[in-house]
């Protein structure tokens, strides 16, 4: 038995029957574009609700990086006032002391090796009655006596020869009482040995 709540006649000229009103006509558009807005409406609202997640979010680590900001200036100021400035300042002052040393140290002269020189050039018929250094201008001078002049002559070339010596200069050649030829002798030295 077959019950039709709806005559064939009203199916066919599409009255009554809700469906097939939106299968045709201008109704079906509607609900076409009903249908797109949804989906443009559900992803406009995840979208926004994605952006409003990610707000809270990027507020949330800000209000997190802000404590630990505070946590961080708290750690600051303890280990500040755990500091020892006076003894930061000692140990800056031997760091000073330290390189001030150092540098003594590599320009120190070692004023024993002049003494060596010049007994090690000196040849036995000349000696020495005045000697004075001038360490900043590297001379030395000599108030020298020597037995004749052919001795003077010997120890001036002796001293133009060693490579210690960069000049020599020979001033007021005299004949002293005792027989002994005087003169003022110059040296300029070479600072390299004097260093070692």
């Amino acid at each position: 038995m077959d019950i039709k709540l709806m005559p064939e006649k009203y199916k066919r000229k599409g009255i009554g029957g809700g469906l097939s009103l939106f299968r045709s006509g201008p109704l079906r558009i509607i609900v076409q574009l009903a249908s797109k807005a949804n989906l443009w409406f559900v992803l406009s609202f995840v979208l926004l609700i994605g952006l409003v997640l990610v707000c809270f979010g990027l507020w949330g680590y800000k209000i997190n990086l802000d404590k630990n900001k505070e946590s961080l200036v708290q750690k600051m100021e303890e280990l500040q006032a755990q500091r020892d400035l006076n003894l930061e300042n000692d140990f800056m002052e031997l760091k000073e002391t330290i390189e001030n040393f150092r540098k003594i140290l590599d320009k120190r002269i070692y004023s024993s090796n002049i003494l060596e020189t010049l007994e090690e050039l000196t040849i036995p018929d000349v000696q020495y009655s005045n000697f004075k250094v001038n360490f900043g201008r590297l001379l030395l001078d000599l108030k020298a006596e020597a037995a004749d002049y052919n001795s003077l002559a010997k120890q001036v070339i002796i001293f133009k020869n060693d490579s210690r010596i960069n000049k020599v200069n020979l001033f007021e050649v005299s004949l002293e009482k005792s027989g002994w030829v005087g003169t003022n002798l110059n040296l300029e030295l070479n600072p390299s040995f004097l260093y070692e």
